[in-house]
């Protein structure tokens, strides 16, 4: 009987050691021939695909992607594609976009699913480094019969934010550290900004349409349902998103934008301002109205449309002749006072004051040479003028009673304005003279105040100026306190010696008077 039982349990031991050493060959063979999926995965499909590392924002559109990487049946299978898309049908083809580089942990790929003429179906699909399944989640749809992709994706580090375009709003993702997505429990609602590599935030915010404040009293900043949330004062520069009737949606502080986030303006710093409180933008087809920067106060401005602040045209000069109320009255007094290279000048107490000409030692040393005028616009005073390469041209006021300096002056020669409340003048680069400058400045207190500068470029925007020959030796002509004729050297490439002129016209209208007010 013992011997009976001892057998029946002999036999028992060895069945389990065979059915365990059966259960361990197919284990064995599963995990071969999964590896070997992984190496020819890996080596022949994957290197097709290539490999993007987010290191910048970066948008997930099915407009940006081929169907070239279709998937086999067996890839399909380990990956466990239809599982994935829920889809049962045997039309459906399905692919891989984009191998994205998120963590050396897993692995994460954009697979999407085409059905012919119907839909292009995308989604983020996160394996373990052995191509075991961990999450998905949908980003990007396109229906094929519309012109319009339904869904896109912005992906920035581990920040996902899932855009429905039809009704504006997003769902924020978090990616964690294990390769499953953690959904934000906000919608967020979105703006879409184009996404690229900037230097620097000036460089984003410059990609925006940028408009000036008009109203003096500045620009009322409301929400979306109108209540009030602030101000932006007058000359701040508002970067537009959008435009909606009359108003303009603006960036409230972009400040504290980050260049990195450039395709996220959460709705807390989004606003709205009438847009008739902000300047115009220039316009192309105003081609007298044409110019390269404009520097206001001392700050580079965006390009104001400048029929907002002047009224302009080419005239000819002999049908103006008989309004003008002014014109220069200045007189070369250089050989009265100069010797050789220096200039001495003594006031009426004794006092001598003296400027010496330098000559070239470097390119940041040049030679500079002076000049000294009288004008009935500055009384007892001498002007004296100096001049030197890759600067605008220098003039010092110094007193004819004590030799005090009085004023200092950067630009071309100062015509003052009949109420002698404004100062005009013109300066010609000297290398390139078809780049000129027009300064249009105040006088507070009897000095002159830097104001409003406007820089031009014939070299590219001459071919509607008429140019003229002209014996005239006056650079401008006073209509009234508001109203000038300046005549502009007509040289229109660099190292031009031209000997044609034109005359332009100028009306201050009352917003750059509005300018010139400012302290």
């Amino acid at each position: 009987m013992k011997n009976g039982i001892c057998i029946v349990l002999l036999l028992l031991c060895f069945g389990c050691n065979q059915s365990k050493k059966e259960v361990s060959i197919a284990q064995a063979e599963v995990t071969s021939e999964h590896g070997e999926f992984i190496v020819r995965f890996e080596n022949e499909f994957l290197g097709s695909v290539g490999l993007l590392e987010l290191e910048k924002p970066y948008l997930i559109t099915s407009r940006t992607f081929d169907t070239f990487n279709l998937l086999s049946k067996e890839e399909c299978r380990v990956l466990e594609v239809r599982d994935v898309f829920k889809a049962n049908d045997t039309i459906s083809k399905f692919g891989m976009a984009l191998n994205l580089g998120f963590s050396k942990n897993f692995k994460s790929f954009v697979l999407y699913q085409f059905d012919e003429d119907k839909l292009m179906n995308y989604k983020l699909v996160n394996y373990t480094n052995d191509y075991q399944f961990i999450d998905a989640i949908a980003v990007s749809y396109y229906d094929l019969t519309s012109p319009i992709n339904q869904t896109q994706t912005y992906v920035y580090h581990n920040k996902l934010f899932v855009l429905d375009k039809k009704t504006n709003k997003a769902k924020a993702y978090v990616l964690k550290g294990n390769g499953t997505f953690e959904e934000q429990p906000l919608p967020i609602h979105f703006n879409y900004l184009q996404l690229k590599e900037y230097q620097s935030l000036v460089d984003y915010t410059e990609t925006l349409e940028q408009r000036v404040v008009k109203a003096k009293k500045g620009a009322i900043v409301k929400d979306s349902i109108g209540r009030k949330i602030g101000m932006f004062a007058y000359l701040e520069t508002v970067s537009v998103l959008d435009y909606s009737g009359n108003k303009a949606k603006v960036i409230i502080n972009p400040e504290t934008l980050k260049k990195e986030d450039n395709f996220y303006i959460d709705t807390s710093n989004i606003g709205y301002v009438i847009t008739k409180d902000l300047f115009d933008v220039y316009q192309d087809e105003a081609l007298i109205y044409k110019y390269k920067g404009l520097t206001v106060n001392g700050k580079n401005m965006p390009p104001i449309d400048l029929r907002e602040l002047l009224q302009v045209q080419q005239i000819k000069l002999n049908k103006y002749l008989n309004r003008v109320v002014k014109k220069p009255n200045i007189v070369n007094v250089t050989d009265k006072y100069k010797t050789g290279k220096r200039i001495t000048l003594i006031t009426e107490n004794g006092k001598q004051v003296t400027f010496k000409d330098s000559t070239y030692n470097s390119e940041y040393n040049p030679t500079k040479t002076y000049r000294v005028s009288e004008d009935s616009n500055f009384d007892n005073t001498f002007v004296v003028h100096s001049q030197m390469i890759f600067d605008y041209k220098r003039l010092v006021f110094v007193s004819k009673i004590n030799g005090e300096q009085l004023d200092t002056y950067a630009g071309g020669y100062p015509h003052v304005s009949p109420d002698k409340k404004y100062v005009i003048s013109v300066d010609y680069d000297v290398e390139c003279p078809s780049q000129r400058t027009l300064f249009i400045d105040k006088i507070t207190n009897n000095k002159i105040i830097k104001s409003v500068e406007i820089y031009y470029n014939l070299e590219d925007n001459n071919e509607y100026i008429d140019l003229e020959k002209t014996t005239d030796i006056n650079e401008i002509y006073w209509l009234s306190n508001t109203e000038f004729i300046i005549k502009f050297w007509g040289a229109t490439e660099c190292y031009s010696d031209s000997e044609s002129y034109f005359y332009y016209k100028y009306k201050i209208k009352q917003p750059l008077l509005d300018l010139l007010e400012v302290k």
